[in-house]
């Protein structure tokens, strides 16, 4: 019998926020979401933390009657959220009552699936939620974060695996989000995993920015993996992930079984060159291994997203051109600080700190004090051994901080207090994902999301023709049965 792979969908989580800065609008996502829905997906990944955040804050839109809009069109999909081990968003670390409402307010909105990980692979930061999600009755998927370094050896990744495996989560992911890992690194890594975790459901993510993503999951389907992460051509490759098309085609070549609807995801595709038009936005191509670029971008692994807020740090101090000085030094502070997953808060003790050892000219000599509670602990162990003269240069005689310390005291009832009322759980929680004056800015300019049918293709043509100040008359025809004619004026 074949193997059979599936794909999960991630157009409209980590696909737009590799591309789109998160900005993807409720209304460009609702006309597509029933093809989507019966397009064969395994599940369809909706939301984030920064989606909460960057909906409400730069969108204005309510990123919980989005979950429930797109449940509406997609009544039979799984959905599945990714979750940030104990900060489930930001920097700050959330109470256990807090991480409790947050997984209950998500399965009332019609999630019934969720992928936990943490920027240290440190489980501890991970097992309320492990154990609140078991008990709420999701599938939850461990999720062993990548990335290029003497640390993340294939044994670290299985014993990683198994570490989730003996605390009863249903899947594994291995990801590699900074799109770093060699094809035959995918192949060697994958099976280690998958000798761990038996016949468990074993997921793939991989970015494509180091030019790696198509064949990493080539030798991915050669392991034995089960899963794929993809997304609409629009919205793939580049610094994103791969097409869903495309895998579908690799899948098949490698003699696997997909039970993809090709005309579904065909259709998918085009509604979102549609989006990208509209919005002027550049849809990448897939890029070409580049065995220099390769080696200048393992040292630091900083996203993308990232280094354009570093040269414009720069910029603002007429020092745009010692970026490549500020980058290699972030991979020195990377090793230093114990190859750390290149994620939210972690980047940016990284890239902030290589920031300002550039301009001082001196090492460390006003570290952010985040980064001395890093050094102190207060994140989690460190996925390799920090250097010890950084640790104590930066720790200066303090005592070690357990990571847990504290989050057993309830915070609800202080918040409910001293803020409330609140009009609903989803109400209280955007008031934890915005800090009061963007939660106040929400509040005054929400916009109502716009749920209107999809459009003909003839009919967006047909407008974007005429839109255009250079054209006088267009003339559409379809076969024998449609010819249209309209002028311009």
């Amino acid at each position: 019998m074949a193997k059979k792979i599936k794909l999960l969908d991630e157009t409209l989580r980590n696909a737009q926020q590799s591309l789109w800065a998160t900005r993807m609008r409720t209304e460009s996502m609702l006309p597509i979401a029933d093809v989507i829905g019966r397009a064969g997906f395994d599940a369809v990944c909706v939301a984030a933390g920064v989606t909460f955040e960057s909906a409400a804050m730069f969108l204005h839109e309510d990123p919980w009657e989005r979950m429930r809009l797109l449940r509406r069109r997609m009544p039979d999909m799984s959905f599945d959220v990714l979750v940030r081990a104990r900060n489930l968003w930001g920097w700050k670390a959330q109470p256990y009552d807090v991480q409790t409402l947050f997984l209950e307010t998500l399965q009332r909105n019609g999630v019934n699936s969720f992928k936990l990980f943490d920027g240290l692979n440190d489980l501890r930061n991970m097992d309320h939620l492990l154990s609140e999600g078991r008990r709420l009755g999701f599938k939850i998927k461990g999720f062993v974060g990548f990335n290029e370094s003497p640390a993340h050896t294939d044994a670290y990744l299985a014993a990683k695996a198994r570490e989730f495996v003996d605390r009863g989560v249903h899947a594994m992911v291995i990801s590699d989000s900074p799109g770093v890992m060699r094809p035959e690194r995918a192949f060697s890594a994958l099976s280690a995993v998958r000798k761990v975790i038996g016949d468990m459901e074993l997921h793939f993510h991989c970015h494509t920015t180091g030019g790696l993503g198509r064949e990493a999951c080539r030798q991915a389907i050669r392991a034995d993996v089960d899963v794929i992460w993809t997304a609409a051509r629009p919205l793939a490759w580049g610094s994103a992930l791969p097409s869903a098309r495309d895998i579908v085609q690799m899948a098949r070549e490698e003699g696997c079984e997909v039970d993809m609807d090709d005309a579904a995801l065909a259709e998918i595709d085009d509604w979102f060159y549609w989006v990208a038009h509209q919005e002027g936005r550049p849809v990448p191509e897939e890029k070409p291994f580049d065995p220099a670029f390769y080696q200048s971008y393992i040292g630091h692994q900083i996203p993308g997203g990232m280094i354009s807020n570093l040269v414009q740090q720069l910029k603002d101090r007429g020092l745009q051109d010692r970026l490549p000085e500020v980058l290699e030094e972030a991979g020195r502070i990377r090793a230093e600080l114990g190859y750390p997953h290149m994620s939210t808060p972690f980047s940016q003790f990284v890239g902030v700190q290589a920031v300002m050892n550039v301009i001082q000219g001196e090492r460390y000599a006003s570290p952010p004090e985040a980064l001395r509670l890093y050094a102190r602990g207060a994140f989690g162990q460190t996925i390799a051994a920090m250097d010890q003269n950084i640790r104590d240069m930066l720790a200066a005689d303090e005592p070690l901080i357990d990571p847990l310390e504290g989050l057993d005291e309830p915070m609800l009832p202080k918040i409910r207090a001293e803020y409330g009322p609140f009009e609903s759980d989803e109400d209280l929680l955007m008031f934890l994902f915005l800090h009061p004056a963007a939660y106040q800015d929400f509040r005054k300019n929400r916009k109502p999301i716009v749920d209107r049918p999809r459009p003909h293709p003839v009919v967006c043509l047909t407008e974007a023709l005429l839109a255009r100040s250079d054209l006088g008359t267009v003339e559409v025809a379809h076969g024998k049965d449609l010819s249209l004619s309209l002028s311009n004026g």
